[in-house]
């Protein structure tokens, strides 16, 4: 009777080892291995199975297998089979998330709970082709919120190299993630009617100022290199300049400092119930003295960041005898005066007796939008300055977001 015993043991303990007694229990079958205090890690080898659907590196639709890695409270984290990952990556960004996940949820809103388990997924996989010069840091697909289109569940897609290589900027990408996955619920699920987009990505960047310093960094970096040009409200330029992203993260930050560095003007553009995207900021910022239109905070922002309001901000100057197409909300710096323009939409003010601003005040959101151009007037001292314009080559990020439409197109800058 013993030795058949000890045989039920050894083929119990021999099957657990191959990943048997997962398939035989069921998909929610895990044998928790490790705890680091930030998740509960499972056996590789016999933690439980799932397929989800995901978008390739080639930009299709495929359904790749995973293996429960790690959990927490609020997150599970999914590991494609095979796939190497280094579990002191994991707990940065598992710690990261467990961190600031309550305030994250307190400050944008509520998430949906599609699957029924209460947390957010995330899945790590290669999403990026060998040997790219730019790479996708991850995404979240609006279809997995809608029962029956995709995989029916809260889930983040995350590059699982760059989760290896680079933890610290991926936590904050997660967050960033996050907020987009938050936003579709509160407004394109309860509410019925998409957020702008430059505003949604703006709220997404505003997760780094809270929670990634590493992030708000990296866009200051990028900020600080894009040649002068500031547009975040034409989201998608018609010209070859990397603008969007570093402008919304550097113009949150300012809103940011401004407030007296109050989270709650983020949660009360979140929770706006404005339909303009520029009422919902102007709604947060109005009655703390901000600005009242938002031709006036525009102006009033880029007037801060020249005045070097935000630490490590380092704006640029355009070069005399360009000229710079403005788009509807872009903004730039230079040394004279341009003088009388026939257009409504332009709008200049004096940062001092040689310094002016421009700014395109149209509000037109689509995509048809209009420039309005300007050549930069000559002066004594715009001739010891340079852009980096002047290099020949637009700044191209190492690193990009991307965002799904509903439907189901990416939309990428």
């Amino acid at each position: 009777m013993n030795k058949y015993i000890i045989l039920f043991i050894f083929s119990i303990v021999f099957l657990n080892s191959c990943g048997v007694v997962s398939s035989i229990l069921g998909g929610d079958y895990n044998n928790a291995i490790y705890d680091d205090g930030v998740l509960t890690y499972y056996d590789e080898y016999s933690s439980s199975i799932k397929r989800f659907k995901v978008i390739n590196e080639n930009n299709m639709i495929e359904t790749k297998t995973f293996r429960t890695y790690a959990e927490s409270d609020n997150l599970i984290i999914y590991v494609e089979n095979g796939a190497n990952v280094q579990r002191s990556s994991v707990s940065k960004i598992g710690y990261s998330f467990n961190k600031y996940y309550s305030d994250l949820v307190n400050t944008y809103g509520n998430h949906t709970d599609v699957d029924g388990n209460g947390k957010i997924n995330i899945l790590l996989f290669s999403m990026n082709p060998a040997g790219a010069s730019t790479v996708i840091l991850g995404y979240f697909y609006p279809d997995d919120l809608i029962l029956g289109n995709f995989n029916d569940a809260e889930i983040l897609y995350m590059d699982v190299d760059l989760v290896n290589g680079i933890p610290d900027i991926m936590a904050g990408t997660i967050l960033h993630e996050l907020q987009h996955l938050i936003n579709f619920n509160v407004n394109d699920i309860n509410k019925g009617i998409s957020m702008d987009l430059w505003l949604n990505e703006a709220l997404s960047e505003s997760t780094s100022i809270l929670y990634s310093p590493t992030t708000v960094s990296s866009r200051i970096e990028e900020f600080n290199s894009m040649g002068g040009y500031y547009c975040f409200y034409t989201w998608y330029l018609p010209i070859a300049v990397f603008a969007n992203y570093p402008s919304a993260s550097v113009f949150m930050n300012w809103l940011y400092s401004a407030s007296g560095n109050d989270k709650t003007v983020f949660r009360d553009i979140a929770s706006s119930s404005q339909i303009n995207g520029y009422d919902k900021v102007l709604s947060s910022v109005s009655h703390r003295g901000m600005a009242s239109t938002w031709e006036e905070l525009l102006l009033n922002w880029m007037e801060g960041i020249f005045s070097y309001q935000v630490s490590g901000v380092n704006p640029v100057f355009r070069r005399f005898g360009e000229t710079v197409p403005l788009y509807p909300g872009a903004l730039v710096a230079y040394y004279g005066s341009l003088g009388s323009i026939s257009d409504n939409n332009l709008s200049t003010r004096k940062l001092n007796a040689n310094i002016e601003i421009a700014l395109n005040k149209d509000m037109y959101i689509g995509d048809s939008p209009s420039a309005i151009n300007i050549q930069i007037p000559s002066s004594v001292n715009s001739m010891q300055y340079k852009s980096s314009s002047q290099s020949g080559k637009p700044y191209v990020p190492k690193y990009k977001n991307i965002l799904f439409g509903k439907d189901g197109k990416i939309k990428e800058y």
